[in-house]
């Protein structure tokens, strides 16, 4: 969570698409955010075990968005090298990820 309890921007980019920016509420997982924001990435169990949602983290920080299984065998807030899962993590700024899977915005 912000310090100020605010919403943090999050912004997705990559080679192949334009960025996209979005809020993500304090306490609220980054995929789940993207999905109100009328964004579809790349998903699978949405539980941290499948790393469908793996991203790279290039500026600011995260935290886990709920506990760690107890099956757990790495923290989605840090697997290495920058990469986090986005369906496991809530920003604790402003931030900007590279999904390793491709996005798209939700036709109404």
């Amino acid at each position: 969570m912000t310090a100020s309890g605010r919403s943090s921007k999050v912004t997705l980019i990559s080679d192949s698409q334009d960025s996209v920016c979005f809020a993500c509420p304090p306490g609220i997982s980054i995929l789940r955010a993207a999905k109100n924001a009328g964004l579809e990435l790349s998903a699978g169990c949405m539980q941290g075990r499948c790393y469908t949602c793996r991203s790279t983290l290039l500026k600011g920080s995260v935290v886990n968005s709920r506990p760690l299984s107890r099956y757990a065998m790495i923290d989605p807030a840090n697997l290495g090298n920058g990469k986090v899962l986005l369906c496991s993590v809530t920003p604790t700024n402003d931030i900007i990820v590279v999904p390793e899977g491709p996005w798209e915005t939700k036709r109404t």
